[in-house]
This record gives C-alpha cells, sequence and structure tokens, in this order.
C-alpha cells in the first residue's frame, strides 16, 4: 500500500514470509522493515507522527524524526552541518547541536545563508565538489527557505543599529601620548552613569583626565 499524504510519500510494504510484518518506507526511505501490524495499521502511524510533527515544526529534539531529513517535504526546511533539519533560517534544538554555557545556551551552527543549497548548508561555490555531499548537487533554495533565511539576516542586521542609550563617550585625551599608545579614548557611557566620578574621563589603561577637558 503507497500513499501520499500531507506531501511525504508514505508505503507499508508486505514482507516475504512474514506476512504480520510491513516495511514502513516514508520519501523512499525504510524506517522499519519489520513492524508489526496490518497496511492499514502501518499508514495510520504514519499519518499520526507526520501530524505530531508539523504541529511542533522541525529542530525539536523531544521525537528523533524531527531532526531527520526524509520526514519532512523537500525544500520546505534546511540541513545544519551536522545533518539535522531545521526551520528554514532556524536552528536545531537537539543536545548536540546545543551548547550549554553558564551565561545562557547557544546554537552550534548559525542558521544557513539566503543562497545555500535547498538540501544542505553548503553555498553554490563548490558544493558539487565536496566528497561529502555526493548524494546530491546543487540546488537553488525554494522561496520559502530564502525568505526565512533573509529575515534572519535582516533581524540580526537591525540589531547592529547603534542605540542612543548605549552610545559611548569616546572622548580623546587631551595630551600627546609619547611612544607607540594610540590617543587614550574614555571607555564610559555618553552619559557617564557607569563612571565612578562622572566628572572624569576614564580609559582602559589607567588614564584619567576631568570631563571637561573633551571640549
Amino acid at each position: 500500500m503507497s500513499t501520499t499524504y500531507k506531501g511525504r510519500v508514505i508505503k507499508a510494504l508486505a514482507v516475504r514470509n512474514k506476512p504480520h510484518l510491513r516495511k514502513l518506507v516514508i520519501n523512499g526511505h525504510t524506517v522499519f522493515h519489520g513492524w508489526q501490524g496490518t497496511k492499514d495499521q502501518g499508514i495510520d502511524w504514519f499519518k499520526n507522527v507526520i501530524d505530531k510533527m508539523d504541529a511542533d515544526g522541525p529542530g525539536l529534539s523531544s521525537l528523533q524524526p524531527r531532526y531527520e531529513r526524509h520526514w519532512w517535504v523537500a525544500g520546505t526546511f534546511d540541513v545544519n552541518p551536522a545533518g539535522h533539519v531545521t526551520p528554514p533560517g532556524g536552528v536545531c534544538l537537539c543536545k548536540q547541536c546545543i551548547i550549554d554555557d553558564p551565561c545562557g545556551s547557544k546554537g552550534r551552527y548559525a542558521p544557513l545563508a539566503p543562497d545555500a543549497c535547498q538540501h544542505c548548508h553548503q553555498p553554490e561555490a563548490g558544493h558539487d565538489n565536496d566528497i561529502f555531499l555526493d548524494w546530491h548537487r546543487y540546488t537553488a533554495p525554494t522561496e520559502q527557505q530564502r525568505t526565512a533565511r533573509q529575515a534572519v539576516v535582516d533581524e540580526f542586521a537591525a540589531g547592529l543599529e547603534e542605540d542612543e542609550d548605549e552610545k559611548t563617550c569616546d572622548a580623546i585625551y587631551p595630551k600627546d601620548v609619547p611612544g607607540y599608545l594610540g590617543p587614550p579614548r574614555c571607555l564610559h557611557f555618553a552619559d557617564h552613569r557607569d563612571a565612578t566620578d562622572p566628572d572624569f574621563h576614564d580609559d582602559a589603561r589607567g588614564f584619567r583626565w576631568k570631563r571637561e577637558a573633551s571640549a
């Protein structure tokens, strides 16, 4: 028995000389060689798993198939360098792909570039010469992938815009400093809210001078 469900081709096939077992295949990948049950039960099992996966989305580690590419519709997900499926422009949340850090956990792999391959993390340049990618050639990303990846890039770029409240003072030391040192520069915020004495500029190397001297 073979059918298509939510873009996936799923099959529950008979096993030779074992009438009580079924071979379960999704998108050409065998997930069970000897699944106990009828063909209808096998198809229903696939549908239940797919419904759960689609409800939660790719890149979550509590259910193993979520980061295996054959469970998803081609062009609707990204694949990070570890081979795990992620939402387009997203990161995988499994323990292998997340770095635990006291300051906050973070992804081991960055989201993909907008023009990275539809099927992997590689850009077009050098893609087809990569010996680790012998299962496919470079394929341009789908509009869904490209749009989501570009949105991540745009969001990151917007975060780089300088916040007026975060501007630094940057006042320059009024005297020439002999030797190889560059001019001392104040390291405090523009309003000196972080300074021990707001009336003085401080440099990281220990230079201190009156705040009015920068005018």
